[in-house]
C-alpha cells in the first residue's frame, strides 16, 4: 500500500484554512439557521408588499347579545336560475317522492318554507371544538324570494355573536337542509356551540342530507355523488375559477393575518354551495310549476 501524499492532501483540502464558496464550482455560501430564517422573513415581506389586501363584498356589522358580526344577504327571485333549475320549484314538492329518497316518512309533508338550507366553511376537515367554523352560508324562502345570508368571522372575537346569529336561524326554521351536512357541517357548528355553552337546535333529527337522497336518484348514472359531479351533469352549471374547499381554511387564516388572504373567493364558493342545496330539492323532488 502506498503512503498518501501528506502535502498534496493538506492542498486539497486546505487543512487549517477557511473554504470559500468559489472553491467548489456552484457551490453557494453556506448560511446559518439565524440568516436563513432572516432571508425567508424577507423574502416573505417583500412577495407580501406586492399583494393587494383583499377586501370582503358589501356587507353589514349586525349586533346581537353576544357582540358584533359581519353578515350579508342576498335576495333572489324564486324564477331566478341555477344552472338550469329555477329555485322557486323547491316550494313545489313531491312528498312522497321526497320521503322515499330520504327514506324518512316524515319528509312526505315537509313544508319548504320550514327549511334552513346552509354550507359552511372551516379551518379544517377534522373534528373535534378545535375546528372553527369562520363561515356560515344560510338560505331560506320568505315573501316571494330566495334569502341567502352569509356569516363570517372577521377576527376569532366574534364567534359568539355568529354562532348566536346560527342559533337564531334556527329557531326560525328548524329543518336543515344540506349536502353531507348531516356528518360533517352541523356536528362542527354544535362543537363550537358548545364550546360557547350557547344552545341551538342544531342536532336534530329533521335534517334532510341531499347528498343520500341524490346518491338514491341519480347513483347509478353518474361516476360519482360529489356535489361538483351533481352540479355539472344534473344541474348544468359549471363553476369558473372556483377556489376548492379544500384551500378555504389557508385562504382563511392568511386573510387574519394581512389580509391578503382570497377570502372572496371562498365566500363565492359559499355562496354558489347554498344556492346548489336549494337547486337541488327543486331538481330531486319539485314538481313542474
Amino acid at each position: 500500500m502506498v503512503a498518501p501524499d501528506r502535502e498534496k492532501l493538506r492542498a486539497a483540502f486546505r487543512r487549517g484554512g477557511e473554504r470559500t464558496s468559489t472553491e467548489l464550482p456552484g457551490a453557494l455560501p453556506v448560511e446559518t439557521g439565524d440568516e436563513l430564517r432572516a432571508l425567508l422573513q424577507r423574502r416573505l415581506q417583500e412577495r407580501r408588499a406586492k399583494l393587494s389586501p383583499v377586501e370582503l363584498p358589501p356587507g353589514e356589522v349586525a349586533q346581537n347579545a353576544h357582540g358584533v358580526y359581519w353578515r350579508r344577504q342576498l335576495r333572489y327571485p324564486l324564477a331566478h336560475r341555477h344552472g338550469a333549475m329555477a329555485l322557486g320549484r323547491a316550494l313545489l314538492l313531491d312528498g312522497d317522492r321526497l320521503a322515499v329518497l330520504a327514506k324518512d316518512p316524515a319528509f312526505a309533508t315537509l313544508d319548504p318554507r320550514q327549511c334552513l338550507f346552509f354550507d359552511t366553511e372551516t379551518t379544517g376537515l377534522s373534528g373535534g371544538a378545535g375546528t372553527v367554523v369562520f363561515n356560515v352560508g344560510l338560505g331560506w324562502f320568505e315573501d316571494g324570494f330566495f334569502v341567502l345570508e352569509q356569516l363570517f368571522l372577521r377576527d376569532f372575537g366574534e364567534e359568539p355573536a355568529m354562532l348566536m346569529a346560527v342559533a337564531e336561524r334556527l329557531q326560525q326554521r328548524p329543518v336543515l337542509v344540506s349536502y353531507v351536512g348531516k356528518s360533517f357541517d352541523r356536528h362542527r357548528i354544535a362543537a363550537r356551540l358548545a364550546v360557547h355553552r350557547l344552545q341551538a337546535p342544531i342536532l336534530t333529527a329533521q335534517h334532510l342530507d341531499l347528498y343520500y337522497a341524490a346518491r338514491r336518484a341519480f347513483g347509478k348514472q353518474l361516476p360519482d355523488c360529489k356535489l361538483r359531479t351533481v352540479e355539472e351533469q344534473r344541474l348544468s352549471l359549471h363553476r369558473a375559477d372556483d377556489l376548492p374547499g379544500s384551500e378555504a381554511p389557508v385562504a382563511f387564516l392568511q386573510w387574519l393575518r394581512d389580509r391578503t388572504g382570497q377570502i372572496d373567493r371562498v365566500l363565492e364558493h359559499n355562496r354558489l354551495d347554498v344556492l346548489s342545496v336549494a337547486a337541488l330539492l327543486g331538481l330531486i323532488a319539485g314538481r313542474e310549476g
